[in-house]
């Protein structure tokens, strides 16, 4: 079985009460052919379950307090803005590892800086909450020296049901081979809808063609959302073209679980090795976050990047003048732990993916869900 497959069917749609949906990753190719079936996820919030993997143990001591919050219906910069309040700091005194969805039960790490001072009761950011379906609970407080960064923890752990599964038993067969693949050869490691929100890409256009003028926090929600979409589209045309995870003259490439990268000089005697270790998941092709600052790539893998952007040249200049730093991300996430349980009509997932990987984009490849 080969390490990577072409997409079929490019077309991506979410179906809601019989109806298409228009969103944000409208068009992404699929790497195993598009999905098999319908259902939902996100019926009740249970049924989407995230635990924060943080990758160290807070020190015990030093000027930050680290708090371990599950949350239910409330967005991460809610809470956010909620501890700040009770600690009487600036919300930019509270680190978090990344966003966690609203409609969910998620679990994740907080950073408060309090130097020298008294513990706060963070019980009592448990209410009063405005809507009585949300809560908070706080697991665990803790010490240590340094701010929680965002991406600075190592993964999130998924527990999906996907309900109202329309698989009929005689194709259980094909949902089974799909999810194989996935645990064997990874997913394509496309920024999810969660990342866009409902307009932040369309008001990246008109802060980066018309130099609008927003809050700081908003013009950096849209300047993520730009670089993510172009990040998709040349993501999408290496899943089309199959070499998403085939390595192209020019890549670069990224060491698993690290965010480490490097490239090849033409020639050089390592290209076989490097195939090999594509092929078994210990390095990824990595794929542009556009800004400025040079680029890495080279050769035909440039080329290809260079055809697909300049669709959007005016973004990826309107990102260089914003003076947004380039980076690159690996076009390949692996599933570590995938398990899976089939009960009637619902689907049961659970799944550790890195940090910055989109477990929505694990279920595309499998269905076509609302939710």
């Amino acid at each position: 079985m080969p390490a990577c497959w072409s997409s079929e069917n490019p077309d991506s749609f979410f179906l809601r009460k019989g109806e298409l949906k228009t969103n944000n990753t409208d068009g992404l190719a699929y790497a195993y052919g598009g999905p098999l079936f319908t259902g939902s996820i996100k019926a009740l919030p249970e049924h989407f379950r995230v635990v924060e993997q943080l990758g160290f143990e807070p020190a015990g001591e030093g000027e930050h307090v680290y708090l371990d919050i599950e949350k239910r219906g409330l967005t991460t910069l809610a809470v956010r803005d909620r501890i700040a309040a009770l600690a009487g700091c600036k919300p930019m005194d509270v680190g978090y590892g990344g966003l966690k969805d609203k409609w969910a039960v998620t679990r994740q790490w907080f950073s408060v800086y309090l130097p020298g001072e008294a513990e706060r009761d963070w019980q009592q950011l448990r209410e009063p909450l405005e809507n009585p379906q949300s809560n908070i609970t706080v697991h665990n407080v803790l010490r240590h020296q340094r701010k929680l960064r965002r991406g600075a923890h190592k993964a999130n752990h998924f527990e999906l049901l996907v309900g109202e599964l329309n698989a009929p038993a005689q194709q259980s067969g094909e949902l089974l081979d799909r999810l194989q693949r996935l645990q064997q050869h990874g997913m394509p490691n496309y920024f999810g809808e969660q990342r866009f929100g409902r307009d932040n890409l369309a008001k990246a256009r008109a802060l980066l063609l018309g130099n609008k003028r927003m809050p700081r926090e908003q013009r950096s929600l849209c300047l993520s959302a730009a670089r993510s979409h172009l990040f998709n589209r040349v993501l999408s045309e290496r899943v089309a073209r199959g070499s998403w995870c085939n390595y192209l003259d020019g890549d670069v490439l990224n060491l698993n679980g690290s965010r480490s990268l490097f490239t090849l000089s033409a020639g050089e005697a390592e290209r076989d090795s490097i195939i090999e270790r594509l092929a078994r998941g210990d390095i990824h092709i990595a794929g542009p976050l556009w800004g400025s600052g040079e680029s890495q790539v080279s050769g035909a893998a440039a080329e290809l990047e260079h055809a697909v952007l300049a669709e959007e040249q005016s973004l990826c200049d309107g990102l260089v003048q914003q003076r947004v730093e380039q980076s690159r991300r690996a076009m390949r996430a692996l599933p570590e732990q995938l398990s899976w349980s089939i009960e009637s009509d619902k689907l049961r997932l659970s799944f550790v993916l890195p940090t910055g990987s989109y477990a929505t984009m694990l279920v595309r490849e499998l269905v076509n869900f609302s939710g």
